[in-house]
């Protein structure tokens, strides 16, 4: 099975495949039915918590596997840029009166690893940079986005404006 698993990653490398990509391929392959064999004989689930560090912070992500899945389920969910959106002009834009470029100004975001770094723990770095800048308001906007589970939509929509899509009517 080693020398399956070696050939495998060998012929992704020839063709350009990134890690992240042979890791995923290996995993959905090899140990996620062995996983589910495992199950099927306890008639259990399980989580598994991939953890990955970069230079500036460290990502984890959930997978849930039970015995009827036949793949992996990402448990942590993508942003939304359109619904990002929404939500900053529902609870920033209008109550605080913030255009988005001085949003990102003023969390001192200037590329999408200062975002991440900024979202992690639930954004508690980004409350605390606003209320070190006394944005009373727009910290209110935030805590009610998290409280309704938007916070990756913000992120996506920010990770967007960082990236040059602003709205004309938020610039």
């Amino acid at each position: 099975m080693k020398k399956l698993a070696l050939f495998a990653i060998a012929t992704s490398l020839m063709f350009g495949a990134t890690t992240s990509q042979i890791l995923k391929q290996e995993f959905n392959q090899n140990i996620l039915p062995q996983i589910e064999n495992d199950l099927e004989k306890d008639g259990e689930s399980i989580l598994i918590l991939r953890v990955y560090k970069t230079n500036k912070s460290i990502s984890i992500n959930t997978y849930k596997v039970q015995k009827t899945f036949s793949d992996v389920k990402l448990l942590e969910t993508k942003g939304d840029y359109n619904i990002g959106y929404k939500y900053y002009i529902k609870f920033i834009l209008k109550p605080a009166n913030i255009k988005v470029s001085d949003f990102v100004k003023i969390i001192g975001a200037k590329t999408t690893q200062d975002l991440d770094e900024l979202f992690a723990n639930n954004g508690e770095k980004l409350l605390e940079v606003l209320k070190e800048q006394k944005q009373n308001i727009a910290i209110d906007g935030v805590k009610q986005i998290i409280k309704r589970g938007k916070l990756n939509d913000l992120k996506a929509f920010l990770k967007g404006v960082i990236e040059g899509k602003v709205p004309a009517n938020c610039s």
